[in-house]
């Protein structure tokens, strides 16, 4: 029993210490927000809404949006998101975790943003429902993501994956997610990498923001801190432009790289490093075409990897070396393991794009983010293209050296065949010779005892042979 409470305490320690380091953290960053604002400006004093706008950042950063006035915010910060759940992580793998942990310390979050939702002075967006299921699953992520192979209950499920699913299949499950993983970090790197561009080339744009704000120079450091919090939405953004989809910000603004036109957007400094259309067309293909080589090189290694499917072993050794059962079985591993990519490449992006979306407004900013089914696909497609193009090269390599191997094959078969004909005609050859040389030898050898006698046999052999001749003439004419 006093273990079981020992567990349980753990798991409301988990959630006590998260939320105390995160609000604490926030709402000290929005007091000298406020403070610097108060200064510059001269006006009263801000810090009266400190704690309310710090529940309502708290509960934003786990997508449950607010509304004051005819202000609305309902895009979520990630980059607060995913701190948050890096912390909740970390204080689970420092406090040790377990089920009846993790279940005290979901009950203890559910509660404390409860508490946040009741005492807060703005609106909040959605029900009860929802914001007790989005507050469970940023503590739940977090959570989990520590380490919970220690868990019996995980450990259970480990052995009966291990026992009723074959080697096989695991190794095809293991490379699909690997590859998954890879490919995610490679477009989610060329997402950063849009966003840099879009800052360095635009930053002119947001220094005119902050100048028609007439904001000083503290306000613009802090505005753009707080900025970064939505680097990962602006991320998912860029990578739905780069692919060749598009993004709105809401009725005021659509941007792709053949389009990019704003009209009355909201006065955010952020907003000022939007791009303009891509007037190159050299670089618009080249943009369009880096998932599908991102799918093409990133298949290609899965497929040849030693440790992967190891096809390569296929096409170095000699045909006789593997059998066609085994060739078929590491052409078959990359198509499973593929399949399994570009499954969970679908659900992972349909989430991403998913949330970096939200409303800024009521009306004409009710929709501010991407299409998703045109972002996915935008992503998905050339990238299974690339998946598609790197097998079939592939198959048409050992199918190329597999031709070449039976064609090698049959005119080695057809020499040899030539040289054993070749060998007994020259047998049948050489023993004519030799029976003939043997008949002179018998005749030669007989002694006749003088040499008259022996043309007399010669005279005899010839009348022998004309009146062989006279007789076959006879024969002819008769």
């Amino acid at each position: 029993m006093t273990k079981r409470i020992h567990i349980w305490a753990r798991g409301i320690g988990i959630a006590l210490a998260a939320m105390a380091i995160f609000a604490v953290t926030i709402v000290s960053f929005i007091s000298l927000t406020l403070l610097v604002i108060s200064m510059e400006e001269g006006g009263a004093n801000l810090s009266d809404s400190t704690v309310s706008l710090t529940g309502a950042i708290v509960l934003l950063s786990q997508g449950i949006g607010f509304s004051s006035g005819s202000f609305t915010l309902g895009v979520t910060p990630l980059l607060l998101s995913l701190l948050l759940i890096a912390l909740i992580r970390q204080l689970a793998q420092r406090f040790g975790t377990s089920l009846l942990g993790y279940c005290a310390g979901l009950l203890t979050w559910i509660v404390l943003n409860l508490l946040f939702v009741q005492n807060t002075s703005v609106n909040l967006s959605g029900s009860m429902i929802s914001h007790v299921l989005r507050s469970s699953l940023v503590f739940s992520l977090g959570y989990l993501l520590a380490d919970i192979s220690n868990w019996k209950e995980v450990k259970a499920l480990t052995s009966l994956y291990r026992k009723y699913v074959s080697g096989q299949i695991r190794l095809i499950i293991r490379i699909g997610i690997i590859t998954w993983l890879v490919v995610s970090a490679l477009f989610i790197g060329m997402a950063l990498c849009t966003c840099v561009y879009w800052l360095v080339v635009n930053h002119q744009g947001m220094a005119r923001l902050f100048t028609l704000l007439n904001m000083g120079m503290g306000s613009r450091i802090l505005t753009s801190i707080a900025s970064l919090m939505w680097i990962p939405n602006l991320c998912m953004w860029a990578l739905a432009w780069v692919t060749g989809s598009n993004f709105q910000i809401g009725d005021a603004g659509y941007f792709s790289m053949w389009l990019g036109k704003s009209t009355d957007l909201p006065p955010i400094p952020a907003f000022g490093m939007l791009p303009d259309q891509v007037s190159n067309d050299v670089i618009r293909t080249i943009l369009l075409t880096l998932p599908m080589i991102i799918g093409f090189v990133v298949a290609l290694v899965v497929i040849v990897h030693p440790r992967s499917c190891d096809a390569w072993k296929i096409i170095i050794c000699k045909s006789d070396e593997i059998s066609k059962k085994q060739t078929i079985i590491r052409l078959t591993y990359p198509i499973g393991a593929l399949c399994i990519t570009a499954t969970l490449m679908v659900l992972s992006f349909m989430s991403f794009f998913g949330v970096a979306n939200g409303p800024l407004g009521k009306d004409r900013l009710a929709h501010v983010g991407v299409n998703t089914l045109e972002a996915i696909r935008s992503v998905a497609q050339p990238t299974f293209l690339g998946f598609t193009l790197a097998w079939i090269l592939i198959v048409v390599i050992i199918s190329f050296k597999i031709g070449i191997h039976i064609a090698l094959t049959n005119i080695h078969r057809r020499a040899e065949a030539s040289n054993e004909l070749d060998v007994e005609s020259l047998h049948d050859t050489n023993s004519v010779s030799e029976s003939i040389g043997d008949n002179s030898r018998v005749i030669s050898s007989k002694d006749y005892g003088s040499t008259e006698t022996s043309m007399t046999v010669l005279v005899h052999a010839e009348n022998l042979g004309s009146s062989g001749k006279k007789a076959d003439a006879n024969a002819k004419e008769d």
